[in-house]
């Protein structure tokens, strides 16, 4: 359960080190696009994906933690 256990916590880093660089590359595409047509649909997209990380972090974060108190893992 242990490998489990981290493989989870490895997940939930990946995750966050991911939405951290789309919001990084979503600060930059505004400031550079702003004025395009196509602006909108570009930003609703990459917020819809930067949404659907958070909420993939939240339901890893979950399972961490029930798992971690279930097998008392530190």
């Amino acid at each position: 359960m242990q490998e489990v256990y981290e493989n989870i916590v490895d997940q939930i880093s990946a995750k966050r080190d991911e939405l951290k660089e789309r919001q990084l590359q979503f600060t930059i595409f505004c400031e550079r696009n702003m004025d395009s047509p196509l602006f909108e649909s570009g930003a609703i997209n990459a917020l819809l994906v930067m949404q659907q990380l958070k909420f993939e972090i939240a339901q890893l974060e979950k399972t961490e933690t029930l798992i971690r108190a279930i097998y008392k893992i530190e």
